[in-house]
């Protein structure tokens, strides 16, 4: 359980960045249409609450928050990470 809601956490970062301008530049070499945008902002949103039910269900209501808010910083680091040190993408 801990890893998928770590798993889903990651995702859900990871979404909501390549729904950035910018980001997505960096990732794919194009900027993102509105719909794509809209549609990787859900898709970010819907992976962060999937990995705090995933927490609830886990650990319970006393320890769920704390262990998703935990788990959502580890899933923010490698995002974090890959989009600061990775090179640009040229397009072809």
């Amino acid at each position: 359980m801990t890893l998928l809601a770590l798993l889903l956490s990651l995702a859900g970062f990871t979404a909501l960045a390549l729904a950035m301008d910018r980001h997505h530049h960096t990732a794919t070499g194009a900027r993102p249409a509105k719909r794509r945008k809209r549609l990787l902002q859900l898709a970010g949103i819907l992976a962060l609450t999937l990995a705090f039910v995933v927490a609830i269900a886990a650990w319970g209501w006393a320890y769920g928050p704390i262990y998703w808010l935990g788990l959502l910083t580890a899933g923010a680091a490698p995002a974090l990470l890959a989009l600061t040190y990775a090179p640009p993408r040229r397009k072809p």
